[in-house]
């Protein structure tokens, strides 16, 4: 019996001490994410920015360095979602600025974010509505969601091609970045990554690879053929 009560009583310290460890590493997110978004805010963005909107994998680059000596911004934030970038956004819109690129959505797939594709897409076409009001000069650029582990291939390929009809709807341009960074199967492949779900250096190449072309287009010179 002693024992019994040893070990029940080891048991419910064990849950106190996750449930508070939860909390605490919840609570330093929730600051850090705020923080980020309350410098972005106070930072203007200005007409010549190309602006880079999105999750950690965009807060995972440094933008300025993939694309030195060019007006990038970055405005990606560690946990955000489609609703975090729909609340967000407006910020750099009113600088008006050349060019956005958005990559957001994966976090709204798992369970403990979950929220259905209907609801995903739904934000997104705000997001999309909120552009083309607020600063209908700039360029909005919709990058297709990436891999990451197999089970989440079939809806993210789903949410994709429904993204790409979307950006149709507003004339603006679909990047689609899924297969190059896909296996066969949907997966993030494993050496552009070490989670199944953030970039390594060489995702991040890839990345700048496709992007190239639309930023050359973006940057160069008024009546250059």
């Amino acid at each position: 019996m002693v024992v019994d009560d040893i070990l029940i009583a080891l048991f419910l310290a064990t849950l106190v001490l996750f449930a508070f460890a939860r909390y605490e590493v919840e609570r330093i997110a929730h600051n850090h994410y705020h923080q980020k978004a309350d410098f972005y805010a106070n930072h203007a963005v200005k007409p010549e920015d190309i602006v880079f909107y999105g999750d950690s994998i965009t807060d995972g680059a440094n933008w300025d360095e993939l694309f030195p000596g060019l007006p990038v911004k970055a405005r990606g934030i560690n946990a955000d979602t489609s609703e975090g970038v729909l609340e967000r956004i407006p910020n750099s819109l009113r600088g008006h600025p050349k060019a956005i690129f958005i990559l957001i959505g994966t976090n709204d797939l798992p369970l403990f974010e979950y929220r259905t594709n209907r609801k995903i897409l739904a934000t997104y076409e705000e997001i999309l509505k909120t552009c083309k009001t607020m600063s209908p000069e700039t360029k909005v650029y919709v990058q297709s969601i990436l891999p990451r582990m197999k089970s989440f291939a079939k809806r993210i390929t789903s949410l994709n091609a429904s993204l790409e009809q979307l950006a149709k709807k507003y004339d603006y341009a679909f990047i689609n970045l899924f297969p190059h960074f896909a296996t066969d199967e949907g997966q993030l492949r494993n050496e552009l990554t070490n989670d199944h779900l953030h970039l390594m250096a060489a995702g991040y190449d890839i990345w700048v690879r496709e992007l190239a072309p639309y930023i050359k287009e973006l940057t160069r010179p008024t009546g250059a053929s």
